[in-house]
Formats: C-alpha cells, sequence, structure tokens
C-alpha cells in the first residue's frame, strides 16, 4: 500500500559533562490507507517514542555521536466495521512494538561553520510486538485477535542541512517484521462448531520524506 503521510516531530537533548547527553523523541502521523483490491479505508495514525543515551566524539572536521535506547512503535487502524470504497467489510486493527535503537549522528561544519550537515543513521532491533485484530467487527462468528510478533527490525536514515534555528532534509524509514505466532480458534455458527486458525503474516514498510525542522 502507498498513502501520503503527514506528521509532527518534536527531539529533546540534554548534554551532560563529559559529552554525554540523553535524547527524547516523539512524533505522530496520519495517512489514509490504500489495499490492493480492497480500495481505501480511512487513516492510520502512527506513534513513535524513543529515548537514548549517547556520547559525543569530536574529530578533526566532524562529531559522531553513537546512542542506544529504547523505542516503543504503535500504529492504529480504527475501522470497526466501517467498509472500504469497494465495500470490503473493514476492522480494527492495531500494532504495538518494543524495540532498542542503535543509532549515530555524524555532524560537520559547512560554508565557514555558518551551516552543518547532519546524518542519522539508526538500526531498530524488535524486542517484542502485538498485532490486535477485531474480527467479530467484521464477521460475528470470529473471535478477536493478539498474535505476537516478536521477530523483525528497522532502519532509519535522515539527512538534514541545518542553517542558524532552521533545518531542511530527506529521510527514509524502513520495517521488517516477520511472521506472527499462529493462533488456534473455534468457532460456532449456523452449521455447528468449526476450527480456524489466524496469522498476522510478515510485512515489509517503506517510507520516504521531507522533513523541515526548528531548534528552540
Amino acid at each position: 500500500m502507498a498513502a501520503i503521510n503527514v506528521g509532527v516531530e518534536y527531539l529533546g537533548t540534554y548534554t551532560f559533562q563529559n559529552d554525554w547527553f540523553v535524547l527524547g523523541q516523539i512524533d505522530y502521523s496520519n495517512s489514509p490507507v490504500k489495499y490492493s483490491g480492497s480500495g481505501t479505508a480511512s487513516g492510520i495514525s502512527h506513534v513513535n517514542l524513543k529515548a537514548a543515551l549517547g556520547r559525543d566524539f569530536a574529530f578533526d572536521g566532524f562529531v559522531l555521536s553513537p546512542y542506544i535506547g529504547f523505542g516503543y512503535r504503535y500504529l492504529d487502524q480504527a475501522l470497526g466495521g466501517a467498509t472500504t470504497s469497494t465495500g470490503a467489510r473493514g476492522y480494527d486493527r492495531r500494532s504495538t512494538y518494543n524495540y532498542i535503537p542503535i543509532g549515530v549522528i555524524h555532524r560537520f561544519a559547512v560554508n565557514d561553520n555558518k551551516a552543518k550537515l547532519e546524518t542519522t543513521l539508526e538500526y531498530n532491533y524488535l524486542i517484542s510486538g502485538n498485532q490486535y485484530s477485531g474480527l467479530a467487527a467484521a464477521n460475528p462468528y470470529l473471535a478477536n485477535q493478539n498474535n505476537a510478533q516478536n521477530s523483525g527490525y528497522g532502519m532509519n536514515l535522515t539527512i538534514l542541512y541545518k542553517q542558524d534555528q532552521w533545518g531542511f532534509g530527506a529521510y527514509y524509514k524502513y520495517w521488517n517484521i516477520a511472521d506472527s505466532q499462529t493462533n488456534v480458534n473455534r468457532g460456532f455458527d449456523a452449521g455447528g462448531p468449526f476450527t480456524y486458525t489466524t496469522k498476522e503474516p510478515a510485512n515489509t514498510t517503506n517510507e520516504f520524506g521531507l522533513k523541515l525542522t526548528y531548534s528552540f
């Protein structure tokens, strides 16, 4: 699926002695979702929280700032039995992921120290995840599901050109989540009892974008 995504982000950094620092980040975005063959559904909301500890290392002409921390990613698509543009019946979907961000920030001055170029590369190691599917809204004979997704990773790359308090650049975010566990369920309909299984399939997410920043 592909869609235009709009969001906001806040990043705060506190520096200690000996070049140590902590950073906290929260970002929120929302976009419509386009499913192949099933039309367009209402938007999906993304919330990402991250806290990390790092240290600055100054070299001749540039600074490297490695960091490590903890992150939480939440995705919510609330259809609640509504239908897509083609009439397919939808249901609530909520994804939660806990991960370890491991990254490095590279900074160097340009234009006679009046501006700088900042590049951030981050690897996200998935610790645990869960996919909630409110199937009962789409079919009353099916039960709502929670499928654990505990294998996967993500990558983030951001390049910013900063002058004074303003910055402009591009970013790329990637997630690769493996198959979830398989749930075995028993149901009952007009034909009597039946057994069915549910599993969240492996999925990948690619996000490209432009970013405008302002430093307080």
